[in-house]
């Protein structure tokens, strides 16, 4: 029978050398939860039942058993790691973002006849080129390398057994007919290994050898084929090299990496995004510190930039803001620059960011003279060469696209979720078409007293602040919210009746079915009268006062109530419910700012009764200013320095108004 051991236990068992370790959730598991790598497997497996960092409480929670792979080196470990990285997807490691959608450029070498082709998945065996972050560049490069060199197309499984017919491609002139016979493998392996140089090859060499082909085509006066090359090569400059930064005075071959990250929360409060807008996860408390990156890849070769890749990188289930610039930028390289043919002299990084081990690693993978350099090296090094380059402009050229590039993809991700919101509202309300303008209309009083009530607009889904209106109940007395909304869906429909504003393709009352019926009756009753109006005046109904779709919505339980009284209960996590309390929520809280508003300047009178310093002339005066106010949305420090300031009393003297004020409110 196996003796079972306890992690601890387990961890004291890990070598002293390098090596790969796994992190699973049981022994069982199929699929790890972290795969890393280190130089000294025990040391490093010790840190984590130790650690108190937060990335590493959040694994930790979940493993309850480890296993480990001994390499010879450094170099082999890390390649070890990132292939059962790309295997297994662990949870907990970060990555490219949906590293599944960057495209490669293959050139299927596992077979006899190679093809080009693009592709997402990576199969052993076949030469890979990329990732893309644009699929439309790698479109035009294998759509060039096709023009320019005669390689089959078609997905057949080569050798026949017998040969086939040539298809048209080879009587043009575009392909060779393997599938025919028409040529040996060892002469097709000549072209293929003229088209991975041409694809692996500096921009300068591929026109180099575009213009070569075009003067040779012309001296043998095959000019209709010299002139699609000299076409070629036109669209080729300008998807390649315009627009151009030029390094004047320089040959050197470089990649400036610049990354940008911070945690969703920043990000949120700086775009005005609520958790809705982007829901990571339903997990609230799992995404409070989530941070998001980008990096910005610039890549100069023969002193001009010829290429912008942008890569968004997150990790994926790992919630914690614990993870460095450094880490992304490792996770980076790790997916990125592995599996590279094109590897420049130089990869330039942020300031202070140790990466030397890649550059072993790099250098053995790729049989290339990389340097990795930080900011200040690679300065130093342009300093010495006494090349007219600006290292920090460059830089910071990068990381200033990564953050508009992340700002970019959130809020894309946002106008998505909006989209798929309001197409969720139309299929469950059974609505013609995805409502584009919602209204959501609300009450605020206390048992009567100062009633009002607010209408708020989403276009899109989103507040639109021009179609805010504030309302003044003015024919209800008393406490009757059903009655305050008859009056105020009337006033509004009244409006878009008589052709002022337009209406809204859906309207939303908070409450439940009374205030509903409410609202369906104003709707009756403008439309009867509008109806009168119209036919003695010998004209029809306006198309859009007719039924203007109404719903309400509950608070307490999120319930729709329909038009047929029917109740429907809506996935409150879902972009059409969010969107649907985001209305609610808005017109709640713009209603009772207004009726808080409206209390406190109803208080005023009395508010100075008791306040020393505040003479007839003062009074006058701080009556006058805070009757211009909009006090329920002003912060109190900012309310204190305005009545200092423009009443003219001390700061005591104007704390004791506000706390007045405030006390009044409430």
């Amino acid at each position: 029978m196996p003796i079972e051991l306890s992690l601890s236990e387990r961890v004291l068992l890990a070598p002293t050398g390098c090596g790969v370790y796994l992190w699973f959730e049981n022994e069982g598991a199929a699929k790890p939860l972290y795969v890393g790598k280190a130089q000294n497997l025990r040391s490093r497996l010790k840190q984590y039942l130790a650690s108190d960092d937060l990335k590493t409480t959040f694994l930790m929670r979940r493993a309850r058993h480890i296993e480990w792979i001994a390499t010879e080196n450094e170099t082999e470990a890390l390649l070890l790691e990132n292939n059962l990285i790309k295997k297994h997807k662990p949870l907990y490691n970060v990555r490219l973002k949906d590293d599944k959608q960057y495209p490669y450029i293959c050139i299927s070498t596992s077979e006899p006849f190679p093809r080009i082709y693009l592709t997402r998945r990576r199969v052993p065996g076949n030469l890979y080129f990329g990732p893309f972050s644009k699929v439309q560049v790698a479109r035009d490069k294998i759509q060039l390398a096709l023009d320019l060199f005669p390689l089959r197309r078609r997905p057949l499984k080569l050798p026949l057994a017998k040969p086939a017919k040539p298809c048209l491609n080879y009587h043009l002139k575009k392909c060779m007919a393997p599938c025919a016979w028409k040529i040996s493998e060892e002469d097709y392996a000549k072209i293929v290994k003229d088209v991975i140089a041409f694809i692996s090859g500096k921009n300068g060499e591929a026109r180099r050898f575009i213009e070569k082909r075009m003067h040779t085509l012309s001296q043998e006066m095959r000019f209709e084929e010299a002139a699609k090359l000299r076409d070629m090569l036109a669209y080729f400059n300008e998807r390649n090299v315009l627009p151009q930064v030029e390094m004047r005075k320089s040959v050197l071959d470089c990649d400036i990496v610049g990354v940008f990250s911070a945690p969703l929360s920043h990000l949120r409060e700086e775009l005005s995004l609520r958790e809705e807008d982007l829901p990571l996860s339903r997990d609230k408390d799992s995404q409070r510190d989530v941070r998001l990156a980008q990096i910005c890849l610039l890549k100069f070769r023969e002193a001009k930039l010829v290429a912008k890749e942008n890569f968004a990188l997150t990790e994926t289930d790992l919630r914690s803001n614990d993870f460095t610039d450094t880490d992304f930028v490792a996770a980076f390289f790790r997916d990125y620059y592995l599996n590279l043919q094109d590897i420049p002299r130089f990869i330039v990084v942020p300031q202070s960011m140790e990466l030397s081990f890649w550059q072993t690693a790099l250098r053995e993978n790729s049989q290339s003279n990389l340097t990795i350099l930080d900011l200040e090296a690679f300065a130093r090094k342009i300093k010495k060469s006494d090349t007219e380059i600006n290292p920090q402009a460059l830089m910071q050229m990068a990381v200033t696209n990564a953050r508009l590039t992340l700002r970019e993809r959130l809020l894309a991700e946002t106008l998505r979720n909006q989209r798929v919101g309001l197409k969720q509202i139309q299929k469950f309300l059974g609505l013609k078409a995805p409502p584009a303008t919602i209204e959501c209309y609300d009450i605020s009083n206390i048992q009567g007293t100062d009633p009002v009530a607010s209408g708020v607009m989403l276009k899109d889904g989103v507040p639109y602040k021009p179609g805010y209106r504030k309302y003044q109940i003015k024919t209800v007395e008393g406490a009757n919210d059903p009655a305050m909304m008859h009056e105020v869906i009337t006033r509004r429909l009244m409006r878009i009746a008589s052709g002022e504003v337009r209406a809204p393709d859906l309207i939303i009352v908070d409450g439940g079915i009374t205030q509903l019926r409410a609202a369906l009756r104003a709707r009756g009753e403008v439309m009867a009268v509008n109806a009168k109006v119209r036919k003695s005046e010998g004209n029809e109904v306006p198309p859009q006062l007719h039924k203007i779709p109404m719903i309400g919505l509950a608070k307490q339980l999120e319930e729709i109530y329909t038009e047929d009284e029917r109740i429907l209960r809506f996935d409150k996590e879902s972009p059409g419910m969010h969107i649907l309390r985001r209305a609610r929520d808005e017109s709640h809280r713009f209603a009772v700012a207004y009726h808080r508003n409206r209390r406190m300047k109803r208080n005023l009178k009395s508010l100075f009764d008791g306040i020393e310093g505040v003479g007839e002339k003062k009074r006058a005066k701080a009556l006058l200013l805070l009757r211009k106010l909009d006090l329920a949305d002003m912060e109190s420090e900012k309310l204190l320095d305005r009545i200092a300031k423009d009443v003219g009393v001390s700061h005591e003297t104007a704390k004791k108004i506000v706390d007045k004020l405030q006390s009044s409110a409430v």
